[in-house]
Protein backbone atom coordinates (compact mmCIF):
# COMPACT_ATOMS: atom_id res chain seq x y z
CA UNK A 1 0.00 0.00 0.00
CA UNK A 2 1.02 3.50 -0.71
CA UNK A 3 2.39 4.79 2.76
CA UNK A 4 1.69 8.36 1.75
CA UNK A 5 0.52 9.64 5.04
CA UNK A 6 3.18 8.04 6.61
CA UNK A 7 5.94 9.54 4.16
CA UNK A 8 5.05 12.31 5.63
CA UNK A 9 6.60 12.06 9.26
CA UNK A 10 8.90 9.50 7.85
CA UNK A 11 10.33 12.25 5.67
CA UNK A 12 11.17 14.60 8.91
CA UNK A 13 12.99 11.98 10.22
CA UNK A 14 16.14 12.96 7.32
CA UNK A 15 17.59 15.47 8.90
CA UNK A 16 19.14 15.52 11.98
CA UNK A 17 20.88 18.63 13.25
CA UNK A 18 20.97 22.67 11.64
CA UNK A 19 20.55 25.97 12.98
CA UNK A 20 17.52 27.06 14.01
CA UNK A 21 15.11 29.68 12.87
CA UNK A 22 12.07 31.75 13.43
CA UNK A 23 8.90 31.74 11.44
CA UNK A 24 6.31 34.00 12.21
CA UNK A 25 3.61 31.85 11.37
CA UNK A 26 -0.26 32.89 11.42
CA UNK A 27 -2.77 29.94 13.59
CA UNK A 28 -4.74 28.49 10.49
CA UNK A 29 -4.59 29.21 6.02
CA UNK A 30 -8.06 28.21 6.12
CA UNK A 31 -9.92 24.92 4.96
CA UNK A 32 -10.11 22.25 2.67
CA UNK A 33 -13.96 20.91 3.27
CA UNK A 34 -14.34 20.72 6.67
CA UNK A 35 -11.15 20.32 7.49
CA UNK A 36 -9.23 22.78 9.33
CA UNK A 37 -5.46 23.35 8.60
CA UNK A 38 -3.04 24.54 10.69
CA UNK A 39 0.03 26.67 9.95
CA UNK A 40 1.79 23.52 11.58
CA UNK A 41 0.29 21.34 9.56
CA UNK A 42 0.65 23.33 6.33
CA UNK A 43 4.51 23.47 7.38
CA UNK A 44 4.15 19.59 7.80
CA UNK A 45 3.27 18.99 4.41
CA UNK A 46 5.03 21.29 2.96
CA UNK A 47 8.61 20.11 4.34
CA UNK A 48 7.17 16.56 3.30
CA UNK A 49 7.01 17.86 -0.31
CA UNK A 50 10.15 19.48 0.08
CA UNK A 51 12.02 16.33 1.04
CA UNK A 52 9.99 14.76 -2.12
CA UNK A 53 11.38 16.79 -3.99
CA UNK A 54 14.78 16.83 -3.00
CA UNK A 55 14.88 12.71 -3.64
CA UNK A 56 14.79 13.96 -7.06
CA UNK A 57 17.37 16.11 -7.24
CA UNK A 58 20.37 15.58 -9.26
CA UNK A 59 23.89 15.11 -7.80
CA UNK A 60 25.07 18.77 -9.16
CA UNK A 61 21.98 19.82 -7.07
CA UNK A 62 22.45 21.08 -3.79
CA UNK A 63 18.94 20.61 -1.72
CA UNK A 64 20.61 22.25 1.58
CA UNK A 65 20.16 25.40 -0.40
CA UNK A 66 16.60 25.74 -0.40
CA UNK A 67 15.79 29.14 -2.43
CA UNK A 68 18.26 27.91 -4.84
CA UNK A 69 16.53 24.51 -5.47
CA UNK A 70 13.31 25.97 -5.70
CA UNK A 71 14.45 27.48 -8.85
CA UNK A 72 16.18 24.13 -9.80
CA UNK A 73 14.66 21.69 -12.62
CA UNK A 74 14.17 18.04 -11.20
CA UNK A 75 13.09 15.37 -13.30
CA UNK A 76 9.81 13.52 -11.64
CA UNK A 77 9.49 10.95 -14.11
CA UNK A 78 12.76 8.77 -15.25
CA UNK A 79 10.46 6.77 -17.46
CA UNK A 80 8.93 9.61 -19.63
CA UNK A 81 11.40 12.08 -18.73
CA UNK A 82 8.80 14.63 -17.66
CA UNK A 83 10.20 17.05 -15.62
CA UNK A 84 9.27 20.28 -13.04
CA UNK A 85 10.69 23.51 -11.47
CA UNK A 86 11.08 22.10 -7.89
CA UNK A 87 9.24 24.56 -6.39
CA UNK A 88 5.95 24.18 -8.82
CA UNK A 89 6.78 20.32 -8.07
CA UNK A 90 6.85 21.58 -3.98
CA UNK A 91 3.18 23.41 -4.04
CA UNK A 92 1.28 20.64 -6.34
CA UNK A 93 2.61 18.39 -3.66
CA UNK A 94 1.73 20.01 -0.46
CA UNK A 95 -1.89 21.05 -2.11
CA UNK A 96 -2.34 16.96 -2.58
CA UNK A 97 -1.05 16.20 0.78
CA UNK A 98 -3.23 18.15 2.35
CA UNK A 99 -6.22 17.07 0.40
CA UNK A 100 -5.08 13.79 1.23
CA UNK A 101 -5.43 14.42 4.89
CA UNK A 102 -8.48 16.68 4.45
CA UNK A 103 -10.28 13.61 2.51
CA UNK A 104 -9.22 10.58 5.24
CA UNK A 105 -10.67 13.27 8.23
CA UNK A 106 -13.85 13.44 5.97
CA UNK A 107 -14.51 10.07 4.92
CA UNK A 108 -13.39 8.41 8.46
CA UNK A 109 -16.21 10.87 9.76
CA UNK A 110 -18.61 9.97 6.96
CA UNK A 111 -18.79 6.25 8.00
CA UNK A 112 -18.97 6.12 11.68
CA UNK A 113 -15.12 6.02 12.83
CA UNK A 114 -14.08 6.83 16.32
CA UNK A 115 -10.54 6.52 17.30
CA UNK A 116 -10.39 4.43 21.24
CA UNK A 117 -8.50 5.65 24.42
CA UNK A 118 -5.59 3.27 23.19
CA UNK A 119 -5.43 4.42 19.43
CA UNK A 120 -5.36 7.75 20.74
CA UNK A 121 -2.55 6.92 23.27
CA UNK A 122 -0.53 5.13 21.21
CA UNK A 123 -0.47 8.07 18.32
CA UNK A 124 0.07 10.57 20.88
CA UNK A 125 2.72 8.37 22.33
CA UNK A 126 4.43 8.62 18.90
CA UNK A 127 4.26 11.96 18.01
CA UNK A 128 6.01 12.47 21.56
CA UNK A 129 8.91 9.82 20.60
CA UNK A 130 9.27 11.76 17.24
CA UNK A 131 9.38 14.89 18.65
CA UNK A 132 12.29 13.75 21.35
CA UNK A 133 14.22 12.42 18.58
CA UNK A 134 13.76 14.91 16.08
CA UNK A 135 12.76 17.91 18.07
CA UNK A 136 15.37 20.21 16.34
CA UNK A 137 14.25 19.36 12.89
CA UNK A 138 10.60 20.28 13.75
CA UNK A 139 10.61 23.40 15.48
CA UNK A 140 13.28 24.90 12.93
CA UNK A 141 10.63 24.51 10.19
CA UNK A 142 7.79 25.52 12.55
CA UNK A 143 6.13 22.44 13.67
CA UNK A 144 4.94 21.45 17.08
CA UNK A 145 3.77 18.42 18.83
CA UNK A 146 0.22 19.24 18.18
CA UNK A 147 0.76 19.37 14.82
CA UNK A 148 2.69 15.81 14.95
CA UNK A 149 -0.39 14.61 17.38
CA UNK A 150 -2.70 15.57 14.81
CA UNK A 151 -1.71 14.27 11.83
CA UNK A 152 -0.33 11.02 13.89
CA UNK A 153 -4.43 10.49 14.81
CA UNK A 154 -5.18 10.89 11.02
CA UNK A 155 -2.84 8.27 10.06
CA UNK A 156 -4.60 6.13 12.42
CA UNK A 157 -7.68 6.76 11.11
CA UNK A 158 -6.65 6.42 7.40
CA UNK A 159 -5.27 3.03 8.72
CA UNK A 160 -8.65 2.11 9.57
CA UNK A 161 -10.76 3.08 6.55
CA UNK A 162 -9.31 0.01 5.13
CA UNK A 163 -11.67 -1.66 7.27
CA UNK A 164 -14.14 0.94 7.27
CA UNK A 165 -14.74 0.71 3.68
CA UNK A 166 -13.61 -2.93 2.74
CA UNK A 167 -13.91 -4.75 5.97
CA UNK A 168 -16.76 -7.49 6.58
CA UNK A 169 -19.06 -4.68 7.89
CA UNK A 170 -17.27 -2.55 5.40
CA UNK A 171 -18.77 -0.34 2.91
CA UNK A 172 -17.69 -2.11 0.27
CA UNK A 173 -16.77 -5.10 1.98
CA UNK A 174 -14.02 -8.26 0.19
CA UNK A 175 -15.50 -11.45 0.04
CA UNK A 176 -13.26 -13.76 2.06
CA UNK A 177 -13.00 -16.05 -1.13
CA UNK A 178 -11.47 -12.85 -2.76
CA UNK A 179 -8.99 -12.37 0.28
CA UNK A 180 -8.05 -16.32 -0.37
CA UNK A 181 -7.43 -15.76 -3.52
CA UNK A 182 -5.07 -13.01 -3.51
CA UNK A 183 -3.08 -14.22 -0.43
CA UNK A 184 -2.71 -17.51 -2.86
CA UNK A 185 -1.65 -15.40 -6.00
CA UNK A 186 -0.08 -12.28 -5.05
CA UNK A 187 1.12 -12.92 -1.94
CA UNK A 188 3.79 -15.35 -0.55
CA UNK A 189 4.68 -16.78 3.27
CA UNK A 190 8.30 -17.91 2.94
CA UNK A 191 10.73 -19.20 5.55
CA UNK A 192 13.81 -19.03 4.73
CA UNK A 193 17.45 -17.46 5.47
CA UNK A 194 19.98 -15.35 3.69
CA UNK A 195 23.70 -15.76 3.17
CA UNK A 196 26.28 -13.02 2.06
CA UNK A 197 28.01 -13.24 -1.19
CA UNK A 198 30.88 -11.78 1.08
CA UNK A 199 33.49 -12.50 3.55
CA UNK A 200 31.69 -10.15 6.58
CA UNK A 201 35.57 -9.69 7.71
CA UNK A 202 37.28 -8.94 5.08
CA UNK A 203 34.43 -7.29 3.02
CA UNK A 204 35.55 -9.60 -0.39
CA UNK A 205 33.24 -10.00 -2.60
CA UNK A 206 32.64 -13.25 -4.39
CA UNK A 207 33.49 -13.18 -8.16
CA UNK A 208 31.50 -15.25 -10.64
CA UNK A 209 32.79 -18.46 -10.30
CA UNK A 210 32.43 -17.80 -6.30
CA UNK A 211 28.67 -16.74 -6.96
CA UNK A 212 28.20 -19.74 -9.10
CA UNK A 213 29.28 -22.32 -6.86
CA UNK A 214 27.38 -21.08 -3.83
CA UNK A 215 24.58 -20.90 -5.34
CA UNK A 216 24.83 -24.27 -6.63
CA UNK A 217 25.37 -25.52 -3.14
CA UNK A 218 22.58 -23.82 -1.74
CA UNK A 219 20.31 -25.40 -4.74
CA UNK A 220 21.71 -28.60 -3.59
CA UNK A 221 20.42 -27.70 -0.19
CA UNK A 222 17.04 -26.61 -1.39
CA UNK A 223 16.83 -29.98 -2.90
CA UNK A 224 17.39 -32.02 0.02
CA UNK A 225 14.27 -29.81 1.52
CA UNK A 226 12.36 -31.19 -1.28
CA UNK A 227 13.76 -34.48 -1.27
CA UNK A 228 11.87 -34.60 2.40
CA UNK A 229 8.43 -34.53 1.31
CA UNK A 230 7.71 -32.70 4.43
CA UNK A 231 3.40 -32.14 4.69
CA UNK A 232 3.62 -29.51 7.98
CA UNK A 233 5.01 -26.05 8.12
CA UNK A 234 6.74 -26.79 11.00
CA UNK A 235 8.67 -30.14 9.35
CA UNK A 236 9.06 -27.70 6.31
CA UNK A 237 11.33 -25.31 8.84
CA UNK A 238 13.06 -28.39 10.59
CA UNK A 239 14.33 -29.61 7.18
CA UNK A 240 15.25 -26.23 5.65
CA UNK A 241 16.77 -25.38 9.21
CA UNK A 242 18.42 -28.98 9.11
CA UNK A 243 19.70 -28.65 5.09
CA UNK A 244 20.93 -24.89 6.40
CA UNK A 245 23.20 -26.35 9.03
CA UNK A 246 24.74 -29.26 6.73
CA UNK A 247 25.54 -27.18 3.43
CA UNK A 248 26.13 -23.23 5.22
CA UNK A 249 29.97 -24.66 6.13
CA UNK A 250 30.93 -25.55 2.53
CA UNK A 251 28.70 -22.51 0.68
CA UNK A 252 30.82 -19.96 3.48
CA UNK A 253 33.98 -22.00 3.23
CA UNK A 254 34.28 -20.40 -0.62
CA UNK A 255 34.88 -17.50 0.32
CA UNK A 256 37.21 -18.53 3.36
CA UNK A 257 34.66 -17.77 6.12
CA UNK A 258 33.75 -18.48 9.29
CA UNK A 259 30.06 -19.48 9.45
CA UNK A 260 28.21 -17.21 12.31
CA UNK A 261 26.47 -19.00 15.22
CA UNK A 262 22.62 -17.89 14.05
CA UNK A 263 23.44 -18.65 10.46
CA UNK A 264 21.05 -21.17 9.76
CA UNK A 265 18.51 -19.44 12.30
CA UNK A 266 15.17 -19.52 9.89
CA UNK A 267 12.69 -16.64 9.57
CA UNK A 268 9.55 -16.17 9.10
CA UNK A 269 7.45 -13.38 6.70
CA UNK A 270 4.82 -12.86 4.43
CA UNK A 271 5.78 -10.92 1.30
CA UNK A 272 3.76 -8.64 -1.98
CA UNK A 273 4.50 -8.38 -5.12
CA UNK A 274 5.66 -4.18 -3.67
CA UNK A 275 8.39 -6.25 -1.80
CA UNK A 276 9.76 -8.69 -4.82
CA UNK A 277 10.10 -5.90 -6.64
CA UNK A 278 12.13 -3.72 -4.06
CA UNK A 279 14.29 -7.19 -2.50
CA UNK A 280 14.47 -9.57 -5.58
CA UNK A 281 15.84 -7.49 -7.52
CA UNK A 282 18.38 -10.05 -9.87
CA UNK A 283 17.20 -11.18 -12.62
CA UNK A 284 14.66 -14.56 -12.27
CA UNK A 285 14.84 -14.36 -8.68
CA UNK A 286 11.18 -13.30 -8.19
CA UNK A 287 9.94 -15.43 -10.72
CA UNK A 288 11.90 -18.04 -8.20
CA UNK A 289 9.73 -17.80 -5.38
CA UNK A 290 6.04 -17.09 -7.61
CA UNK A 291 6.84 -20.85 -9.22
CA UNK A 292 6.86 -22.33 -5.87
CA UNK A 293 4.20 -24.55 -4.24
CA UNK A 294 3.95 -24.55 -1.02
CA UNK A 295 6.18 -26.67 0.74
CA UNK A 296 8.68 -26.40 -2.07
CA UNK A 297 11.96 -24.98 -1.42
CA UNK A 298 14.66 -23.59 -3.65
CA UNK A 299 17.77 -21.02 -3.50
CA UNK A 300 18.04 -18.14 -5.73
CA UNK A 301 20.49 -15.31 -5.62
CA UNK A 302 18.45 -12.19 -4.91
CA UNK A 303 20.50 -9.25 -5.33
CA UNK A 304 24.42 -8.31 -6.09
CA UNK A 305 25.17 -9.49 -2.41
CA UNK A 306 22.67 -11.66 -0.92
CA UNK A 307 21.32 -15.47 -1.09
CA UNK A 308 18.72 -16.82 0.06
CA UNK A 309 17.75 -20.17 0.75
CA UNK A 310 14.13 -20.31 1.15
CA UNK A 311 10.79 -23.05 1.19
CA UNK A 312 7.23 -21.09 0.20
CA UNK A 313 4.41 -22.43 3.00
CA UNK A 314 0.97 -21.94 3.43
CA UNK A 315 0.01 -18.41 5.50
CA UNK A 316 -3.38 -19.90 6.30
CA UNK A 317 -1.29 -23.21 8.06
CA UNK A 318 0.31 -20.67 10.20
CA UNK A 319 -2.16 -17.81 10.45
CA UNK A 320 -6.19 -17.46 10.12
CA UNK A 321 -7.63 -15.52 7.12
CA UNK A 322 -9.06 -12.91 10.10
CA UNK A 323 -5.35 -12.56 11.73
CA UNK A 324 -4.35 -11.63 7.62
CA UNK A 325 -7.31 -9.51 6.74
CA UNK A 326 -5.60 -6.13 7.17
CA UNK A 327 -2.49 -7.56 5.86
CA UNK A 328 -4.50 -8.89 2.70
CA UNK A 329 -6.78 -5.36 2.72
CA UNK A 330 -3.43 -3.19 2.51
CA UNK A 331 -1.84 -5.03 -0.09
CA UNK A 332 -5.15 -5.57 -2.21
CA UNK A 333 -7.08 -2.26 -1.82
CA UNK A 334 -4.53 0.20 -0.37
CA UNK A 335 -3.82 1.77 -4.06
CA UNK A 336 -7.57 2.05 -4.75
CA UNK A 337 -8.15 3.56 -1.25
CA UNK A 338 -5.68 6.32 -1.69
CA UNK A 339 -6.96 6.63 -4.95
CA UNK A 340 -9.97 7.58 -4.01
CA UNK A 341 -8.80 10.17 -1.08
CA UNK A 342 -6.78 11.59 -3.46
CA UNK A 343 -9.58 12.62 -5.70
CA UNK A 344 -12.38 12.93 -3.19
CA UNK A 345 -9.80 15.68 -1.51
CA UNK A 346 -9.14 17.15 -4.89
CA UNK A 347 -13.43 17.45 -5.12
CA UNK A 348 -13.88 19.46 -1.63
CA UNK A 349 -13.97 23.09 -1.22
CA UNK A 350 -10.83 24.48 -1.10
CA UNK A 351 -10.72 27.81 1.25
CA UNK A 352 -7.32 28.55 1.48
CA UNK A 353 -6.03 31.74 2.28
CA UNK A 354 -3.39 33.15 0.16
CA UNK A 355 -2.37 35.83 2.43
CA UNK A 356 -2.10 33.27 5.07
CA UNK A 357 -0.18 30.55 3.16
CA UNK A 358 2.24 33.33 1.67
CA UNK A 359 3.98 34.21 5.03
CA UNK A 360 4.78 30.27 4.59
CA UNK A 361 6.78 30.34 1.70
CA UNK A 362 8.56 27.05 0.93
CA UNK A 363 11.94 29.52 1.01
CA UNK A 364 12.02 28.96 4.25
CA UNK A 365 12.38 25.44 4.69
CA UNK A 366 15.65 24.30 6.81
CA UNK A 367 17.19 21.29 4.88
CA UNK A 368 20.47 20.10 6.00
CA UNK A 369 20.23 16.90 4.54
CA UNK A 370 21.92 16.65 0.63
CA UNK A 371 21.71 14.00 -1.53
CA UNK A 372 25.42 15.08 -2.89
Amino acid sequence: MKKKLLALVCALALVLSFAGCTLSTPDTVGKIGDFEITSGMYLLAQYSAYQQAAQLAGSDQDTTDTKAFLKETITTDADSGETAVAGDYVAQKTQELLETLAAVDARFTELGGELTDEQLATADSYAQQLMDQYGDTYTANGIGLETLKAFQRLQVEHTALLDLVYGADGETPVENDELTSHLDDSMYEIAYLTVPLYNTSTYVFADDDQRSEMLTLAQQAAKAVNLAANETVSDQVSALHAAAQSALPDIYAVLDADVPDDAASVQTELLTESDLASAFTQDGAADTLRGLSYGEAAAAQINSYTLILMVRIDPLSVSSLDDLRDQILSDMKGDELDDALASYGASLTHELNSAATNKLPASKIVNSSSNS
